[in-house]
């Protein structure tokens, strides 16, 4: 059990705006007993921190660091990585991290992840419950075909404004569709990149069936390839016979709102925008999640492709009779990009 909380509380990060690295007043209780408070938890952005080597020893892990590399071993489980690196690797297998650890005062630092432990606000405690960290969301899709997803998926190599760039093959080792550098102009997908996506990834017989089970099974699948996957299905027009149809487009569209209101992950909320960014047709709901989150949110690196909802989406906004409304409402927002969307919306290139 201590190994399963080992491993969700180093590669399930969680996302948070790097706005301050305050000391907090929280404590950590594991097993029933709790910390000393130094080094002390850091709340950064919103996401409480937790100093890595204190809790991964307490939970009966062995943390050593060589050149700049921490590792962190329990019995036959492994795993290392460097700080503010969102790179790790598990008994030999390299993996993304949503979010870097962080290197504060000295001390490594890792988010907690709120599935996993209990927080309560009122006594300003975190108690690890092992029985929440073995629990999982019921998931009724085939082990195979998560299998083939998890392929799939990994072999998208996503940016953070062109959405994906290319695909690999299932090795890893070969280029088999390129769609161009990692720049807002990229994004927009063409007809020819939904056939080579599609085919290169082999979900073209069913991709109805496989928009379902990367929505259902998510939790257990590369998270940001699957968030850019489903923004491309979301961005066929409705017009083209590889539309999966209304139903899909629903579905997508309410999995990616619940990801930007939701998800704890600013990584995971970055992608979702920029799937509903690249969407073919406007939807009041999608937009005004991503209103919301650009009136709500400091963080500059999250709401970066806000800009590029808006760059796609302008002309069919001018034409929605509350668009004084929708004009105002960005107006009011104190940030660098308001200028550039508002020449965007007024049909003007900035």
């Amino acid at each position: 059990m201590r190994s399963l909380l080992l491993t969700i509380l180093l590669f399930s990060l969680m996302g948070g705006s790097v706005l301050a690295q305050d000391p907090v007043d929280v404590s950590i209780v594991i097993n029933g007993k709790a910390l000393d408070g130094d080094p002390p938890p850091r709340l950064v952005g919103e996401s409480i921190y937790i100093p890595m080597r204190k809790v991964f020893t307490a939970l009966g892990a062995q943390v050593r660091s060589e050149n700049n590399v921490i590792i962190a071993q329990r019995g036959r489980l492994m795993m290392s990585f460097r700080p503010n690196v969102n790179v790790a690797n598990v008994d030999g297998k390299e993996i993304e991290l949503e979010e870097a650890p962080l290197l504060l005062a000295g001390t490594v630092y890792v988010p907690l992840r709120f599935d996993s432990v209990a927080y309560d606000g009122n006594t300003k405690t975190v108690t690890v419950v092992p029985g929440a960290a073995a629990a999982a969301p019921e998931i009724s899709v085939p082990q195979e075909r998560i299998a083939l997803l998890k392929t799939g998926l990994t072999q998208l190599v996503v940016g953070n404004q062109g959405a994906i760039l290319k695909v690999r093959d299932a090795s890893g080792d070969k280029e088999v569709y390129y769609r161009g550098l990692d720049d807002r102009d990229t994004a927009p997908y063409s007809d020819k990149d939904h056939d080579g996506i599609v085919g290169a990834c082999g979900v073209q017989n069913d991709l109805k069936g496989w928009v379902k089970d990367t929505i259902e099974a998510f939790t257990v699948l590369p998270k940001r390839q699957a968030i850019a996957f489903l923004g491309m299905v979301y961005s066929i027009p409705s017009s083209s016979v590889k539309d999966p149809g209304p139903a899909v487009d629903d579905a997508i569209e309410e999995f990616l709102i619940s990801v930007v209101k939701e998800n704890k992950s600013v990584v995971l909320r970055r992608q979702a925008v920029l799937s509903m960014a690249v969407g073919d047709q406007e939807d009041l709901e999608v937009l005004e999640a991503v209103l919301r989150l650009y009136e709500t949110s400091e963080n500059l690196w999250e709401t970066f492709p806000v800009q590029q909802y808006f760059q796609y989406h302008a002309d069919d906004l001018r034409k929605l009779p509350n668009f004084p409304a929708i004009r105002a409402r960005v107006a009011a927002v104190n940030s660098l990009y308001t200028a550039n969307i508002l020449q965007y919306l007024d049909g003007q290139k900035p």
